[in-house]
């Protein structure tokens, strides 16, 4: 499996930042951002909490067998880059 690469950027109303890849299956940014939003929302970081977001297409890579069960499980697999 291939997958796709999105880099993410997130501030928060409260001055934090994460930065993280979504990795897919496919080439759709729009359903990227939508898994970005509900991993925040698994951390605890609501879209009311978000001042600024950037979801865009980085690249593709082969999936490690890892990450191709968890997109084949949830559509979606987060590799956490940098959290301040």
């Amino acid at each position: 499996m291939n997958v796709q690469v999105f880099d993410t950027h997130v501030r928060t109303t409260e001055g934090g930042y994460l930065h993280f890849d979504v990795l897919i299956e496919g080439n759709d940014q729009a359903l990227a951002a939508r898994y970005a939003r509900d991993w925040l929302a698994s951390r605890g970081v609501a879209q009311a909490d978000v001042s600024q977001s950037r979801c865009q297409f980085c690249h593709s890579e082969p999936a490690h067998p890892e990450v191709a069960a968890a997109i084949a499980r949830q559509g979606y697999y987060i590799i956490l880059l940098q959290s301040l």
